[in-house]
């Protein structure tokens, strides 16, 4: 009988991709990057999730976020990622949270029940409750540093958090996460100079410009380090 997951078991073997169906993996922020690690991760036999956003859909983000069309502008996001991770997978069982996750409400999600953990949100504040609680429960955890204004995917690279150049945000992270006491973190970075953000008439401040191939590139390595970790854990 044919399956989703044959071809990655040509590679992997039927055992390991068995371990990647037992496993329970978190994302947070289902944007450029995330929304495209949480797919890879779907099409590459992660059977547990749980996903946390609470945004909606907005017909900017339709450039680079891979999950949405015109037709889900205005809708949950986590919603429609969900739907879309059943179509993919029947079997794939995902824990949706539609809620912005801050400090203030970091209570209301258990990581110490998930194997892994994506960092892919925006929010400084967020991204250092996330590592802090992943790192107080023992779970593995990548994080994207920044993404916008860029124009090269392969200026992306995966290394320590304190061996990362050029990237604003992960600087910021670096020194926030020294006065933690955290001396470790895997992310996703790019050693390309962000670009400057072409401002529009009439705007007090500037968005982050963003591309279609950039965001994806960061999720696709995100997710491919997570299953290997996961695959080689043993």
């Amino acid at each position: 009988m044919q399956s989703e997951f044959e071809r990655s078991a040509r590679i992997f073997g039927w055992e390991k991709m068995e371990t990647l169906a037992k496993k329970r993996v978190a994302v947070f922020g289902l944007g450029g990057v995330g929304g495209a690690c949480f797919e890879a991760l779907v099409r590459g036999g992660i059977g547990h999730f749980l996903i946390v956003d609470g945004d909606k859909v907005d017909v900017s983000n339709l450039n680079r976020q891979i999950l949405f069309t015109h037709d889900e502008v205005g809708m949950s996001k986590v919603q429609i990622a969900l739907k879309r991770a059943k179509k993919i997978n029947p079997l794939v069982e995902v824990d949706a949270k539609e809620m912005f996750y801050l400090p203030e409400n970091a209570n209301e999600i258990d990581l110490s029940q998930c194997d892994y953990a994506v960092d892919a949100v925006d929010t400084v504040a967020a991204k250092l409750e996330i590592i802090r609680r992943c790192k107080e429960a023992g779970v593995p955890i990548i994080s994207a540093m920044g993404c916008g204004n860029k124009v090269d995917p392969e200026k992306l690279r995966i290394a320590d958090i304190y061996k990362t150049d050029t990237c604003p945000l992960a600087r910021i992270m670096r020194a926030n996460l020294r006065k933690m006491g955290i001396k470790d973190l895997k992310v996703v970075y790019s050693t390309e100079v962000p670009l400057k953000s072409k401002r529009e008439e009439g705007a007090k401040r500037t968005s982050p410009g963003s591309t279609s191939f950039v965001p994806p590139v960061a999720g696709y390595l995100m997710a491919g380090q997570v299953i290997r970790d996961l695959v080689n854990e043993e």
